[in-house]
């Protein structure tokens, strides 16, 4: 599965309006992710019409969360900005004798699409969040540890 460009800067955007915590100028939001603001825009016009963003005007305007980080699913990201989510079709028309073939691996196609659905529905923006604290947290702790630096030299050098 291949992700579009806008959908990728979708989940961007999402996850750092969940991480800001509050509403995040367009500007600020656009330099933060290196796209254009129209660009953004564009991507936040598909997020406001989901109900994933709200949009403030006014001096302390920008965009907000509209709903609770574990309520939003990366399923429900790429759905809302792609319209699918599968892995594709079968190209071309298969010739008489591997007709059945084809048919058996579209049958796995959706077998994937399936699984990949349910795993995507797991994965929410709070998910994302608390795995990123859990790494950072690890990586602060063990930074201090001379001992772990002289084991993970010996064992990965």
């Amino acid at each position: 599965m291949q992700l579009n460009r806008s959908t990728d800067y979708a989940i961007q955007m999402l996850v750092y309006l969940a991480k800001a915590e509050k509403t995040v100028s367009s500007s600020k939001l656009a330099a933060a992710l290196g796209v254009s603001h129209r660009y953004l825009l564009q991507v936040s016009a598909k997020l406001r019409a989901a109900g994933f963003i709200r949009a403030a005007h006014g001096p302390s305007g920008g965009l907000k969360l509209a709903k609770a980080p574990e309520e939003i699913s990366l399923y429900d990201i790429i759905l809302s900005m792609e319209g699918a989510v599968q892995i594709g079709e079968i190209c071309g028309t298969p010739i008489a004798v591997m007709a059945q073939e084809m048919l058996a691996l579209e049958a796995e196609y959706r077998k994937i699409e399936k699984m990949l659905e349910q795993a995507l529905k797991v994965i929410t923006l709070e998910n994302i969040l608390q795995n990123n604290q859990r790494r950072k947290y690890y990586k602060d702790r063990y930074k201090q540890s001379d001992s772990l630096q002289i084991w993970s030299h010996s064992v990965f050098y």
